[in-house]
Order: structure tokens, then C-alpha cells, then sequence
């Protein structure tokens, strides 16, 4: 994967004597390159489809959303929550989610469950956790981080905060 971030050493050249405008026209180019990078961590998700990919974040999200407080015992990246802790979620939701139609989302969802990377559940749907242990998945939580870490050291770069 192709790093694609302006230096610090550029950025820290230019914003003193950056305008707002030009200041807003570089951090929107910073976002668009983080943006472009997450896209390209939710295909290696995904297995190499990008939609497959979102799909299986944004279900992730769904299942684990409410672990989010400090408190859940759930913060460090080894700790995975096991499949009893994540909440189901309906297809609708998911496809509503990600604008997409009902039926793109549950043909994907579909050929996922069938490629073992999601559960069916009575109510819903889950990613298992077994998914965040296989190599190819292995990492990727990391490089998420460094992505959205690259970011904000960018974005403070040129003085947006």
C-alpha cells in the first residue's frame, strides 16, 4: 500500500503564510488523501471489494458501537470482543446505514455470510470475531490508527484543530 500523505516538512514550509482559503483548499486535500487510504483499508477488508468491505465496517461498528466507553474493557487492539458481546443488526439498518438499496445490502451480506466472514444470528447479524484473527486481517486495525493518526498530525500542521 502506497503511502500517500504530504511531508510535515511541506506543510510546516507553507502554513505561515497560508490564507484561510488556501489553508481550507489544503486540509480538504489532506482529508480526500485520508479518505482515499481508508477506502483502500476497507477493500483489504473486504477481500479486495470495496463494497464488501464497507459493508463489514460498518456492520463491525454496529455489533460493537456501545463498547465504545473506556469502561467496556474493550480499548486495546488485541482485545477483541467475543461474538456474545456484539449486537446484532438488521440488513435494513446496514443498507440504510450506507444508502444503499435493501437489496444490494442483503445480496452482499449474503455472499459474506456464505464466505464465513459474517453470522446470522435470530436477530440479526454479526461480524464473528473470528474475522479480526485471520492473517489477512491481522494489522489492519494498526494501519487504520496510522492512517487517522497521519491525519490529525497534518491537520495540525496547518493550523486546523
Amino acid at each position: 500500500m502506497e503511502k500517500q500523505v504530504i511531508e510535515a516538512s511541506e506543510i510546516s514550509a507553507l502554513s505561515p503564510e497560508l490564507s484561510t482559503s488556501d489553508k481550507k483548499r489544503l486540509a480538504a486535500r489532506i482529508g480526500t488523501r485520508w479518505f482515499l487510504q481508508s477506502l483502500s483499508l476497507a477493500r483489504s477488508f473486504g477481500g479486495g471489494d470495496i463494497l464488501d468491505g464497507l459493508i463489514l465496517l460498518a456492520i463491525t461498528d454496529a455489533n460493537t458501537r456501545y463498547l465504545n466507553d473506556p469502561a467496556s474493557g474493550f480499548q486495546c487492539v488485541e482485545d477483541i470482543p467475543p461474538d456474545g458481546m456484539r449486537q446484532s443488526v438488521s440488513v435494513y439498518q446496514i443498507a440504510r446505514d450506507l444508502g444503499l438499496s435493501y437489496e444490494t445490502a442483503r445480496r452482499h451480506v449474503q455472499q459474506l455470510i456464505k464466505a464465513g466472514k459474517i453470522d446470522r444470528k435470530a436477530d440479526g447479524i454479526i461480524v464473528p470475531a473470528r474475522l479480526f484473527a485471520e492473517r489477512e486481517n491481522l494489522g489492519l486495525t494498526g494501519r487504520s490508527y496510522k492512517n487517522l493518526q497521519c491525519l490529525v498530525e497534518q491537520m495540525k500542521e496547518i493550523g486546523v484543530s
